[in-house]
């Protein structure tokens, strides 16, 4: 009889340790899609009294590939958000033949038609009026430029404060994991997206501590999080453009964070956009003086010694917002210098200012002013596609770890439909060994 009874009682062990391997196996099925979630699996073992024992649940995981997960990712978001800013900065230059290029063009024919016809009031208008135009694409294109930087630097903050509340969630995190003692695979999982989401702004670094703490650390090893404290990085608007500039326990950190999005946003914001715009500056500085210079060797309508004809630069700096005929010129088109001997029908000059369209006055007497613009646009195409074809390699090699990682963590719809196969059957098999020793007990007992 207590053979018997104790039978009974190793296959109720057994039928809940099946039934529990279907809640497992169901769960599992419930977050096939879930983004974080790791597979969990029954960790079953012989009892000692005889039978089967639960030992737990575990989740399936690999630290090691978890974490060269997180030291990948930095690198491709930071050429991701290098190139998504550097497309937008593509877009802000034109079309080819339909921006500055088409300006330049259309400013030197102007002055081809004023030496056909030196004296025509119509043909001076329309110097003025290319001069005017090509004055303001220069204008729309630097301010393009700068909003371009604008838009990186805010994106640069709003990514901080993400940091920030990211650090705060894996602090608060850490706390309730050590609470939650072995029932924690679910914060746990949470905890995993929360350091992939940091490790896709910023390049961290996080050490796994004996209490189920985690450590984060960012910018060469500055404490982002320690344990149950998270520590914030602080943003400062630094002048004169007031962009942002990132700081620990008042060091500055800006020039550190070099990976993640992050560090992309700030390399198209401090590096390469600031060297689209001297560019751009430099042309407009470099035709504004060769126009002058030549301008200033003639003489207008009136037989007057010609003046600027776009109002003096103060330097390289700025020129293209500071671009703009000068207006004794804008407001009296006669005063725009044609003649070269003083003579009304003479036209030396405006051939003269004509020809500077093929002159080579750019990059130390290297290139034209059309050919120092197509330089400035194939730079930045250039880096747009070498940051778009560094994505796409730096991609692959996420796919490729995280695959790897899926392999352990991720669930398989076939693993865990031959998984609740199993756990099925021997369910059944069980409750059938179950029913059978218990109709052999009624037997025994009706017989005493």
């Amino acid at each position: 009889m207590a053979g018997l009874f104790g039978t009974l009682s190793m296959t109720s062990r057994a039928l809940e340790a099946q039934r529990m391997g279907l809640t497992v196996t169901g769960q599992n099925i419930a977050n096939l899609n879930t983004e974080g979630y790791a597979r969990r699996r029954l960790l079953l073992s012989e009892a000692l009294i005889g039978g089967v024992q639960v030992d737990g649940v575990r989740a399936q995981r690999d630290r090691l590939l978890e974490a060269r997960v997180r030291q990948e990712l930095p690198a491709e978001s930071r050429e991701a958000a290098l190139a998504d800013t550097l497309g937008v900065v593509e877009v802000a230059l034109g079309r080819p033949g339909a921006s500055i290029d088409q300006r330049l063009s259309a400013f030197f024919d102007s002055f081809s038609a004023l030496a056909s016809d030196p004296t025509s009031a119509v043909a001076r208008a329309g110097v003025v009026q290319q001069g005017r135009l090509l004055a303001q694409d220069f204008h729309d294109i630097s301010s393009r430029l700068a909003a371009a930087q604008r838009d990186a630097d805010t994106q640069v903050r709003a990514s901080v404060s993400n940091v920030n509340t990211l650090a705060a969630r894996v602090a608060r995190l850490n706390v309730a994991i050590a609470a939650a003692g072995e029932d924690a695979e679910a914060l746990q999982d949470e905890r995993e997206l929360a350091l992939q989401e940091l490790s896709e702004i910023a390049d961290v670094s996080v050490i796994y501590r004996a209490d189920g703490a985690v450590d984060v650390s960012v910018a060469g090893g500055r404490a982002l999080v320690m344990g149950e404290t998270s520590y914030a990085i602080d943003v400062t608007s630094a002048p004169p453009a007031g962009l942002a500039t990132l700081s620990m326990d008042g060091v500055d950190i800006t020039a550190s964070m070099t990976r993640g999005r992050i560090g992309g946003l700030l390399d198209a914001r401090d590096t390469r956009i600031p060297a689209y715009q001297q560019r751009l500056d430099e042309l407009a500085y470099g035709v504004a003086t060769a126009i002058n210079t030549t301008h200033q060797s003639g003489f207008d309508l009136n037989g007057n010694a010609g003046g600027t004809f776009f109002s003096p630069l103060a330097g390289v700096a700025g020129a293209a917002a500071a671009l703009q005929v000068d207006p004794a010129v804008d407001a009296d088109p006669s005063l725009v210098a044609a003649s070269g001997t003083g003579a009304p029908g003479d036209n030396q000059v405006a051939r003269a200012l004509a020809d500077l369209r093929g002159a080579r006055t750019m990059n130390g007497g290297t290139a034209t002013f059309a050919d120092s613009w197509g330089q400035l646009v194939y730079h930045v195409g250039s880096d747009t596609q070498t940051a778009l074809a560094e994505q796409r390699s730096r991609q692959e090699v996420v796919v490729q770890v995280e695959r790897l990682r899926d392999q352990v963590s991720g669930v398989s719809l076939d693993e865990e439909s031959a998984q609740m196969i199993k756990f099925q059957r021997a369910y059944e098999a069980n409750a059938r060994f179950f029913s059978t020793v218990n109709s052999v007990l009624d037997t025994l007992m009706n017989m005493v």
